[in-house]
């Protein structure tokens, strides 16, 4: 569904403003610009909670080249979340791990905590990769992926390719409304109920129509839930046992 059909459902159908068919088209409740940007804010919404919009190939954000001596890359802001990575010549993934396992490594050899020392490994090819480390990078507030150990020379502009879970992109303005909805399909309605709850909570300048706002939101909860439930469905696999497989052996 483009945009201009979303929000013309919103206003027409949903809110049911009927105001602009009474008193001309300048006495509306709400007026375009203000549904547009609560439509963007339920589809950020829906794709944050579901997590519905997983993407593998878009080059300008699922793909950026390591630098010798960089350790920490900003990704696209579009992303908030990375499943799996890898170099773009390799069939299998780069570890996943996180600050506590990579950064406060104590080797073997040392026997005694120092907190004036520290451990680092010499640069070469990452073998670890970790998202959990900053939230604020290069002056903004995004997803950082920082790799270990640093790399060198040798690494210099390899490839990474990440399978992202990101919010929906687009323009939510009046010039672009033929562009279609990335939120899957079946939920593109559900969507606008956050957004019609957020006009309904504004309608009144002192309170708000608070009962028919809460049933914008339950509905569009329903609907959070309701996709949950269906990607967990087509993420299904069974689980294999496998003894001795993490350094430990089994024996009757």
């Amino acid at each position: 569904m483009i945009l201009g059909d979303r929000l013309d459902e919103l206003r027409k159908n949903i809110l049911r403003d009927r105001s602009a068919m009474v008193a001309g088209p300048d006495d509306s409740l709400w007026n375009d610009t203000t549904l547009l940007r609560y439509i963007k804010d339920a589809e950020r919404k829906f794709a944050r909670q579901t997590m519905c919009i997983r993407d593998s190939t878009s080059l300008n954000i699922c793909t950026f080249p390591l630098k010798v001596g960089v350790t920490t890359y900003s990704l696209h802001p579009s992303v908030f979340a990375v499943i799996s990575s890898k170099f773009d010549t390799d069939t299998f993934d780069i570890q996943r791990s996180g600050h506590a396992l990579v950064l406060q490594f104590t080797p073997s050899e040392i026997f005694t905590y120092d907190p004036t020392t520290g451990y680092k490994q010499q640069p070469g090819r990452p073998i670890a990769y970790m998202t959990d480390e900053t939230l604020v990078f290069a002056g903004r507030n995004a997803v950082t992926y920082t790799v270990y150990p640093t790399p060198s020379a040798v690494e210099n502009n390899l490839l990474i390719k990440m399978r992202t879970i990101r919010y929906p992109q687009g323009d939510y303005s009046l010039n672009n409304l033929n562009e279609e909805s990335e939120i899957p399909e079946d939920y593109q309605l559900d969507c606008l109920q956050w957004a019609a709850y957020r006009a309904t909570m504004n309608h009144d300048a002192d309170a708000g129509d608070s009962v028919k706002a809460q049933s914008h939101k339950d509905a569009f909860d329903r609907a959070v839930l309701e996709c949950k439930k269906e990607i967990k469905r087509t993420l299904f696999a069974n689980v294999t046992l496998r003894y001795g497989s993490l350094g430990t052996s089994y024996a009757r």
